[in-house]
């Protein structure tokens, strides 16, 4: 039947739009876990630094991964809300931006 045919077409399409919204969930959330660790460590080579210059370049650095974690943050939270999941108290726990850096 005709009927039948078009629910299984649209149900295989939903799964496959749900598959696709938690994939790109899952890159999101390791390109901001990769983020997360470049911050940690041009932060502690910023404690480091000896130099003014080498100090400026890495801070410049720092603000600029900072930006993107934050912005990544943001497209974590909005790929959860795609897939349903409304609750995100606990993003800020697993995924903790540091502090800017002056």
């Amino acid at each position: 039947m005709n009927i039948d045919r078009t629910r299984r077409q649209h149900s295989d399409l939903l799964r496959e739009l749900q598959e696709e919204r938690a994939a790109a969930l899952a890159r999101i959330s390791r390109r901001l876990e990769r983020l997360l660790e470049q911050l940690h460590v041009t932060r502690e080579q910023i404690a480091q630094d000896r130099d003014e210059d080498e100090r400026a370049r890495d801070l410049a650095a720092y603000r600029e991964l900072h930006k993107e974690a934050v912005k990544y943050r943001w497209y974590l939270e909005v790929q959860r809300e795609a897939i349903g999941l409304r609750h995100h108290q606990q993003l800020d726990e697993f995924y903790r931006i540091p502090p800017e850096l002056p």
